[in-house]
């Protein structure tokens, strides 16, 4: 399914059929700070009378990494398009390295052209032969989560989405994530990616809400622009 007629990337993340996700998997931090100094007077009592139909969540105070709630939060789970916080971490850090700039032009690979292809995913459907700058392909990635956008920003970023998706691990190490593991920069399963399928005995990515809460707090810290 593509959009021919679009010119800008602002006209493909209008034509997305997906819901936007901007500030999403950021939301649960900044409802945290602005919850922070009640719960504290209470000793956060609201937060344990939460009733979360959730396998794996936590709550914490963004200025401080207080935990206000929490049930299972070590346990690792399918993040799915939640591992684009890290995507979306390392993207801006590579800018902020001088490594990329935001006005660089990407041409669409032959494989993000396939995953914009790929049925029920979300993505804006990048054409073979389009090339868009790196600011409008982080806009792709952080607002209607788009696959295809976040492949060309791991390819631009490290090379081939493998080595990014090493430095997406060797961060989360930095981070303290001890219970995450990233097998593709998008969140998709790893074995279906057709002829880009990976090798490898784990599928999907892993996440615990700890190690997102982690992420999302760091993200916050270091590049506050991203919830802009």
């Amino acid at each position: 399914m593509g959009y021919c007629g679009a010119k800008t990337i602002e006209d493909l993340i209008e034509n997305s059929q997906f819901v936007r996700i901007t500030g999403l998997f950021l939301s649960v931090a900044v409802l945290a700070t602005a919850m922070g100094g009640a719960a504290t007077k209470a000793d956060a009592a609201p937060a344990a009378d939460l009733q979360l139909a959730a396998k794996s969540a936590i709550l914490l105070e963004a200025t401080t990494g207080k935990i206000l709630y929490a049930t299972n939060p070590d346990v690792p789970l399918p993040p799915a398009s939640m591992s684009k916080m890290m995507s979306e971490y390392l993207v801006q850090e590579a800018v902020k390295q001088k490594k990329i700039s935001w006005d660089e032009q990407v041409p669409v690979s032959e494989y993000a052209f396939y995953v914009a292809k790929i049925s029920d995913a979300s993505g804006v459907y990048l054409n073979a032969g389009e090339s868009f700058s790196v600011k409008e392909l982080y806009k792709a990635m952080a607002v209607v989560s788009a696959n295809d956008a976040t492949v060309l920003l791991a390819e631009k970023v490290a090379g081939s989405e493998p080595n990014f998706v090493q430095m997406m691990n060797k961060k989360a190490k930095e981070l303290g994530m001890t219970n995450t593991s990233f097998v593709t920069s998008t969140g998709l399963p790893a074995n279906e990616l057709g002829p880009y399928s990976v090798q490898t005995d784990q599928v999907e990515n892993l996440m615990s809400a700890r190690d997102s809460a982690i992420l999302a707090r760091a993200l916050i810290r270091d590049f506050p622009e991203a919830i802009e």
